[in-house]
């Protein structure tokens, strides 16, 4: 059975890969636009009234309002936009789906076409019918939210984690606070001249409950733990000498006292007690409104090579959606995504109020974006490296892994006195009989 088989079928059966973000830059398709087409989805979408569902009920969210209600002021098409946020978007979803209703439009982690593909649409000839330049958008990021040569996500947010440390305690430690460390064993070495345990300070923050950071950390050393093996889906963590590496690496830390075995490590961080530690964009508003004088950069490699490891949040649109309310739903991504008479757009300010990575090079090369230290580090990432996150991007049991093989994997190290390659081997059953669901 090929993977497109396998998606629709685990789409059929309602397995959830709903992704924890907070709270998508994809595609495939032909870059030439035909005027007659352009014309024509113009004609279509005048008057037309579409909805929009998400989940970004945080402040971001306030910030999509505004947005959105600026699109439904000045678009010249008559189009309007009716948003709805819901706090329980996947429920949502799923009833209205199952009913044969839904939404023109939803916002969502692109790992949604592997739960809801049967009610997405291929939207590959965005490029055609509007402006917009798919040279411009990052390859990796469109090739992230495909399925073969079908686009089901255009992009709206990338989301990344990255490398933060405290300057000052660098300081503090007799270390350059503008060199941070470059490999693991620098990690260590570092951790450990750090570790002040007079004043509760710890030169690592790697928390045994958070299995996203882990998950970025243990693939930079042994790869991904899913991954494509002529047709069947094949689990790697028994065996794998970068996750054992990445487990000795954490065993160490915490025995020696220079890792916390604390599960809200973020907090840690916030209050100047962490040296080092991983986490996504968010990370840098505790840090601000704590006044800690940080640094931000790239997770250090390892064995496993160079990669740019991300989860891709995008728009797309339903099969519930007419082909005027398609249309409409064009003009709206178009608009999100194209520059005013200032240079500026939606895009470009999402970017730089929220502190995520843009996905089109465009908005890289604004002055305003490169202007934040903070997106400008995010950016340096090789655009071209890998994008998979922890499993091949086409595996919908991501959450699986997430949720049930790391954690387990994690825990009999830090707390059951397991051995790790035991831990290894165990983690190793439990991911073969998910992979086993999946190859069916």
């Amino acid at each position: 059975m090929n993977k497109m088989s396998k998606w629709k079928r685990m789409a059929a059966l309602g397995i959830s890969t709903m992704m924890i973000v907070s709270t998508a830059a994809c595609g495939s398709g032909s870059g030439g636009n035909s005027k007659s087409e352009k014309t024509n989805a113009k004609n279509q979408s005048k008057g037309t009234t579409i909805s929009f569902w998400n989940s970004f009920t945080g402040s971001d969210g306030d910030m999509l309002v505004e947005l959105v209600n600026r699109y439904n002021k000045e678009n010249e098409d008559g189009i309007t936009v009716e948003m709805d946020i819901s706090s329980d978007f996947d429920s949502q979803l799923s009833t209205a789906f199952a009913a044969g209703t839904g939404p023109t439009m939803i916002l969502s982690s692109s790992a949604y076409r592997f739960t809801y593909g049967d009610y997405m649409q291929d939207i590959s000839d965005v490029f055609d019918k509007t402006d917009l330049d798919k040279d411009d958008f990052i390859q990796s990021y469109l090739d992230y939210c495909s399925e073969g040569d079908k686009l089901y996500f255009v992009p709206f947010q990338v989301v990344g984690y990255y490398m933060y440390w405290n300057k000052d305690l660098f300081e503090a430690a007799g270390l350059d606070p503008e060199a941070p460390p470059t490999t693991w064993e620098e990690w260590q070495t570092y951790a450990e001249k750090i570790t002040d345990e007079s004043k509760n300070v710890y030169g690592s923050g790697i928390s045994y409950d958070y299995p996203y950071q882990i998950a970025h950390m243990m693939q930079r050393l042994g790869g991904l733990s899913v991954t494509d093996d002529n047709g069947s889906w094949k689990a790697n963590f028994a065996g794998n000498k970068g996750y054992a590496d990445f487990l000795t690496m954490y065993k160490t830390l915490t025995e020696n006292g220079d890792n916390p075995l604390e599960a809200d490590t973020d907090s840690m961080v916030s209050a100047g007690q962490i040296g080092m530690t991983v986490g996504g964009p968010w990370v840098t508003a505790g840090l601000d409104t704590a006044g800690v004088n940080y640094g931000i950069g790239l997770i250090p490699q390892g064995d496993a090579g160079d990669m740019n490891s991300v989860e891709v949040l995008g728009f797309s649109v339903t099969t519930t959606a007419s082909d005027e309310e398609k249309e409409a739903a064009y003009k709206f991504i178009e608009w999100w995504n194209s520059e005013n008479e200032e240079g500026s757009s939606p895009a470009l300010e999402w970017s730089v109020a929220n502190g995520f990575p843009a996905y089109t090079y465009s908005v890289q090369e604004k002055d305003e974006y490169k202007q934040s230290e903070k997106l400008s580090v995010m950016s340096s990432a090789n655009p071209d490296a890998p994008t998979d996150f922890i499993v091949d991007s086409s595996f919908p049991g991501i959450n699986d892994i997430l949720n049930d093989v790391i954690p387990e994997m994690i825990n009999s190290v830090a707390f059951g006195n397991m051995s790790v390659n035991d831990a290894l081997e165990k983690a190793q059953t439990t991911a073969d009989k998910i992979v086993g669901e999946y190859n069916k």
